[in-house]
């Protein structure tokens, strides 16, 4: 399973940090997070990310610097960085980009484009880490082709081996199992050596199924795989093993094992490279054998050294990069003179024919050098197809012909392979003027030598291809860095197709834009002026949709359309790339590689599909831009219009925008860009302005020091993928409407106040909501009646009447039910009608309503004793108390409306009050059944019994309160 990109993102605050791990987890990559500087380094000390994104302003050690460190460590992996600032100014970009940044974003940063560069640096990160890999892979081949053939001393050789194999793959430990010589041998780097039985490694563990098999081996978990053999801890905690057999002509030298401690962590690039080292490991453990031979055989072992000596000259000229031609050239000369054979030839082979490359001994072979060789006649031909030596003891004697215009006295002929473990490059030859001039000893001679060889040009190979991905790598670069918003110009588009044609080698190419919505050509620019006409361009724009680069044949179905076209201009196969913008074709690159088509590897498509993401991201931004500005300008336009204050805030409380209205209102002058709370100084609209707005809108009233009010509302603003961007805050004027809200107020005060107490007036305005609406509720119904008020209304003046008596009583019985939070309902002449539950309801109310009627018992006392000092009078006042639903509401007409209580609750009240004789309270037992348990009340609810109330068909059960009147002393 192939292992998800590390981003390694810093940032300080926390809120980007948490959005851009949420984002880059959901994309697919695996995400940590640092928020200053030191953390960051301290991290990457330890740990190799993919990629880091990184902004700018850190506290501390900044973006800028952390960069400057790791860029500047020679022995750390190439790690891109983009770099993320507030700063959209030219300076900062250069500078950043000058100091190492390999991109470089502004925000706010459109997520889409943020996923976009993070691909794009992605890729530039593989094929930075692919080249650096293959460049690590040559050096090592290179290291081991000179270490290998500078001792036969198998323990120095294989310990300084395997110690730098271990290094250079990152592996724990690396192991050689050995069958040279009389017993087995097992050889490990300098750290973890295994200790485990050579008999249990060859009988059950990995080496020995290797080395039986002949296969290479990769287990991606141990625990999974039981030929991993485990003893002790160390050997426990390896996860991941990849073995390779070393063979040699065909017989079985050793098995090379790699281990590490994560799972899945060898590949078939791993595989790749032990092969390439078997190869030569397979030499160096057969020399070793021969040395240890040759010990008992002196005459053997001088001639044996002999042939070493002359094997390592030419071995320390094949460790030497150098071009494949002069290569092939030196190691025949070589050959020639070192070992004196006659005639010495090198014949290559591509897929179309067989080739002789190089050749000395004399100047008719010399003079054939480019001609072709017969596959299937020759001896270079037959070793080459059978991937062994072919010997021929006397060319009269067989089929097989030697070169063609070589002396026709030449005899015999020696052929072997030149070959590795992945590919056959050819045949080294060697050729005699008399028969049966060759032996075992020249074809292990020339099997050396051709391995080595082998080597040498495979190692030509990988520094060539690494010289020309350098150099292609280098020319993105100075691309991507050429590359403008304004790339989408003709002459910038010209360049870049001249700069693609360039990368590749390749004289045609052309770049083609395309309407996505009809696959119409919009514009098209080419690298030459010969390519203009060579390729049908529209044709190619309107027909071919792809997702990816690939390499396309003119006879492919893809191009049907354009076949006869491409077949008349001589072209075979184009190379063809999308321009992709949000899943959409937005244009198309073609270049002409007729001829080329299997030079044209994967490593080139990958780069080809870089170099066309990275001009599909500047011509989208280049749109993106332009429409930014528009929407900029229409934007600026609506604001400048407005006439209530409107702000723009980033995500960093940096005041980003504000229209005319705001400036004038808040005073705001040159505050663009400065922190929220240094462009505000009135604290109540800057707690306004940080209210939490992300989950949806939020609003408050502000009061500013000119008296105006406004509602304050803070809406958050986000981008693509619902990324928060910053949030908008609208100041809208509500000064007149709060002056109508106040007097409204005082008219509703003014309205309680017949009804209820001044501190409940407040309560019900406070509580705001709908005053007066008719709804059923329970509540207490208290009537409270004058005894004797007819007789006394007939003999009394009506000053005196209402002055001395009714309203020193209506005053004395408003005050005692306003005291217990009752409410005056209406006054009855010579009563009056008291409320509890309305229009606020409390949990004590039912309690309330009974110390409210001894209160007003109590109250009527005291006014008794005046009348009677004053006026002569002995007057009383009975009191009935009901409980139960009843409608609370205004009640009445259109002309007339009153807030007033009706139900049968207020009867039996009235009832109840008819039946009281003086200074007697009569309760109704449905208040006594709804009292609440543990009510302690200072008086004795004494039951009368069950009476027959007026309109009523069943008894109803009172009680009386049992208080006592104190008595004055004049009464």
């Amino acid at each position: 399973m192939t292992e998800l990109a590390h981003i390694l993102a810093v940032d300080d605050d926390a809120s980007v940090r948490r959005m851009l791990q949420i984002l880059l987890t959901n994309a697919g990559y695996r995400v940590s997070v640092a928020s200053t500087g030191e953390e960051a380094l301290a991290y990457l000390e330890l740990v190799t990310p993919d990629l880091v994104l990184m902004d700018v302003s850190l506290p501390g050690l900044s973006g800028q610097h952390v960069m400057e460190r790791v860029k500047s460590d020679p022995d750390r992996p190439f790690i891109p960085v983009i770099l993320i600032t507030g700063y959209g100014d030219p300076e900062a970009k250069v500078a950043a980009l000058d100091a190492g940044a390999d991109d470089f974003l502004v925000k706010p940063v459109d997520l889409t484009e943020l996923l976009a560069r993070v691909r794009a640096m992605l890729r530039l990160q593989r094929s930075q880490r692919s080249l650096r890999a293959e460049q690590r892979k040559t050096e090592l081949l290179l290291h081991l082709t000179r270490e290998l053939g500078t001792t036969l001393d198998l323990d120095q050789l294989l310990t300084q081996f395997l110690n730098r194999l271990a290094d250079a793959v990152g592996a724990v430990r690396a192991s050689i199992l050995a069958l040279t010589g009389d017993q087995p041998r097992l050889f490990s780097s300098t750290r973890n050596r295994p200790t485990i039985p050579l008999s249990d490694i060859l009988g059950q563990g990995v080496a020995g199924w290797v080395l039986r098999e002949r296969k290479p081996l990769i287990i991606d978990d141990t625990r999974d795989d039981p030929r991993w053999i485990a003893v002790n801890a160390q050997q426990r905690a390896v996860r991941s093993v990849a073995a390779v057999p070393l063979v040699r002509e065909g017989r079985v030298l050793a098995a090379i094992t790699l281990v590490h401690h994560t799972p899945g962590y060898f590949n078939h690039d791993h595989l790749e490279l032990l092969n390439a080292v078997a190869a030569q490991s397979a030499i160096a453990l057969e020399n070793a054998e021969l040395f240890h031979l040759t010990r008992m055989q002196r005459d053997l072992l001088e001639r044996r050294a002999e042939e070493l000596q002359r094997i390592n000259q030419i071995s320390r000229h094949l460790t030497e990069l150098m071009s494949p031609d002069q290569l092939l050239r030196l190691v025949v000369h070589l050959i020639h003179h070192t070992f004196g054979y006659p005639l010495v030839a090198v014949a290559l082979h591509d897929d179309e024919r067989l080739a002789l490359e190089a050749a000395a001994g004399s100047a008719s072979i010399e003079r054939l050098i480019g001609q072709a060789i017969s596959p299937d006649t020759s001896a270079a031909g037959r070793a080459i197809a059978q991937s062994e030596a072919y010997y021929v003891a006397d060319f009269l004697q067989t089929d097989c012909a030697p070169l063609t215009g070589v002396e026709r006295s030449v005899r015999s002929e020696l052929a072997v392979p030149i070959q590795t473990a992945r590919q056959v490059f050819g045949a080294l030859s060697v050729m005699a003027y008399t028969p049966n001039a060759f032996g075992d000893a020249d074809v292990r001679l020339l099997s050396t030598l051709a391995s080595q060889l082998g080597i040498a040009l495979d190692n030509a190979r990988l520094f060539n291809m690494e010289q020309r991905r350098v150099r292609q790598l280098g020319t993105v670069n100075n691309l991507s860095l050429a590359m403008t918003a304004r790339l989408d110009a003709a002459e910038n588009l010209t360049i870049a197709a001249r700069v693609i044609a360039s990368i590749f080698e390749v004289t045609a190419c052309g770049i083609v834009l395309t309407n996505p919505r009809v696959q119409s050509m919009r514009h098209m620019v080419f690298a030459t002026d010969a390519a203009r006409d060579r390729l049908p361009w529209r044709d190619l724009a309107e027909t071919v949709v792809l997702s990816a680069p690939q390499v396309v044949r003119a006879d492919d179905a893809l191009l049907a359309l354009c076949a006869r076209a491409l077949v008349g201009a001589g072209i075979a196969a184009l190379a063809l790339a999308p321009l992709l913008a949000n899943g959409k074709q937005i244009g198309l690159v073609a270049l002409d590689v007729t001829g080329h088509e299997r030079q044209f590897q994967a490593t080139d498509l990958t780069l080809l599909e870089t170099v066309a993401s990275l001009l599909a991201q500047v011509i989208e931004n280049a749109c993106l831009y332009r429409e930014v500005e528009d929407e900029r300008s229409t934007l600026g336009a609506v604001l400048r219009s407005a006439a209530d204050p409107i702000l723009l805030i980033d995500p960093h409380n940096r005041l980003l925008l504000a229209n005319p209205a705001a400036e004038q209102r808040l005073h705001l002058g040159e505050a663009i860009g400065r922190a929220i709370d240094q462009a505000v100084d009135h604290s109540g609209l800057l707690r306004a302005l940080s209210r939490d707005s992300l989950n949806g809108q939020s609003m408050m009233e502000v009061t500013l020091a000119d008296g105006a009010t406004f509602n304050v509302s803070v809406a958050p603003v986000r981008g693509a993928n619902d990324a928060l961007i910053g949030r908008v805050a609208v100041m809208q004027d509500i000064t007149a409407i709060k002056e109508l809200e106040r007097a409204e107020q005082e008219r509703l005060r003014a309205m309680f106040r017949r009804y209820v107490s001044p501190q409940v007036v407040e309560e019900v305005l406070a509580g705001g909501g709908e005053f007066g609406a008719p709804q059923e509720r329970d509540i207490v119904v208290l009537f409270a009646d004058i005894r004797g008020y007819t007789t006394l209304a007939e003999g009394l003046a009506p000053q005196i009447l209402v002055h001395q008596i009714l309203n020193r009583y209506f005053t004395a019985m408003t005050e005692a039910l306003y005291r217990h939070g009752g409410t005056v309902d209406k006054f009855l002449g010579d009563g009056l009608i008291g409320v509890f539950g309305v229009p606020i309801a409390r949990d004590d109310d039912i309690p309330r309503s009974l110390r409210a009627a001894v209160d007003l018992q109590l109250a009527f006392a005291d006014l008794r004793n005046v009348w009677r000092r004053d006026l002569g009078l002995d007057l009383g006042m009975g009191v009935g108390i009901a409980y139960g639903p009843a409608l609370v509401g205004n009640i009445g007409s259109p002309q007339r409306l009153d807030y007033t209580v009706i139900g049968d609750v207020v009867n039996t009240a009235n009832r109840l009050s008819g039946l009281a004789r003086a200074d007697q309270i009569i309760v109704s037992h449905r208040l006594i059944d709804a009292l609440p348990l543990g009510d302690d009340l200072p008086w004795l609810l004494r039951p009368i019994g069950p009476v027959m109330l007026k309109g009523k068909h069943e008894p109803h059960m009172v009680y009386e309160i049992v208080y006592q009147i104190a008595v004055s002393d004049d009464g």
